[in-house]
C-alpha cells in the first residue's frame, strides 16, 4: 500500500474512530520498524507502549509509525492460516483465522486522551451488534471491553472483542476479530495480550 493511501486510511480512521477495515492493511514492510516480537520477545509501539511477546500464536505482520507526527501508531498480528481475501477496494489481502489490531495515541493532554477512546468505543458500538460491554483491569490498568458479532457486509470476520483504554495522555483500543471457522476464546487471548502491556506514561 502506497504512503498517502496508509495516511488517508489513518485519518479515515480517526475521524470515523474505529478500528473497522484496519484489518484489510496489505503487508506494509517498507513502514515497519525493527521486528523484535520474536527475536527479542517485545515490540515497542511508539513511545509509550511496550508490550510482551507472551503467546506464540501471535505473529507480528506490521508496527507502523508512518503518522508518528501525529501521535497515532497502528499494529498488527495475525493467528492461525491465511486464504486469499479481495476486500472492498479490489485488493487481495490474506485473511487470516483470526486478526489482533492495535491503535495507539499520544495526545497532548489526558483530556485528549480519554475524549479520544470515549469516540473510539462510541464507534465500536455504532458498527457491531454488542453483545456485552465490561469494566477490566489488565497489569493495574482499567480498559472497558465489548464482545460483538461483526455485521458489515465488507467485513469478513465473524465475531470479536475490542478494549479500550487510557494511561495518562495515552490512548489504546485493541481489537481482536476472527472467521465464522475459529474456535479458540477470543477473550482467553485479549486479556493476557493486554496484561503484557508496559506503559511509559512520562
Amino acid at each position: 500500500m502506497k504512503i498517502n493511501r496508509l495516511k488517508i486510511l489513518f485519518y479515515t480512521m480517526l475521524c470515523s474512530l474505529t478500528l473497522t477495515g484496519c484489518s484489510y492493511f496489505p503487508s506494509a514492510a517498507e513502514n515497519t520498524p525493527e521486528d523484535t516480537w520474536a527475536d527479542s520477545g517485545y515490540v515497542t509501539i511508539g513511545s509509550s507502549l511496550t508490550i510482551q511477546n507472551t503467546d506464540s500464536r501471535l505473529t507480528l505482520q506490521n508496527n507502523i509509525d508512518t503518522l508518528a507526527s501525529d501521535g497515532l501508531y497502528y499494529a498488527a498480528w495475525t493467528i492461525g492460516n491465511s486464504i486469499p481475501f479481495e476486500n472492498s477496494d479490489g485488493d487481495t489481502v490474506d485473511l487470516y483465522d483470526a486478526q489482533l489490531y492495535l491503535l495507539s495515541g499520544e495526545f497532548p493532554s489526558e483530556e485528549n486522551a480519554q475524549a479520544s477512546a470515549a469516540q473510539w468505543l462510541s464507534a465500536g458500538k455504532a458498527n457491531y451488534e454488542i453483545l456485552e460491554e465490561e469494566e477490566i483491569t489488565c497489569n493495574g490498568q482499567p480498559y472497558t471491553m465489548i464482545t460483538y458479532r461483526c455485521i458489515s457486509e465488507d467485513n469478513p470476520y465473524d465475531r470479536g472483542v475490542s478494549a479500550f483504554g487510557v494511561c495518562g495522555s495515552n490512548a489504546v483500543c485493541v481489537e481482536l476479530t476472527c472467521r465464522e471457522n475459529f474456535k479458540e476464546d477470543l477473550e482467553a487471548i485479549l486479556l493476557p495480550f493486554l496484561n503484557s502491556f508496559h506503559y511509559n506514561a512520562g
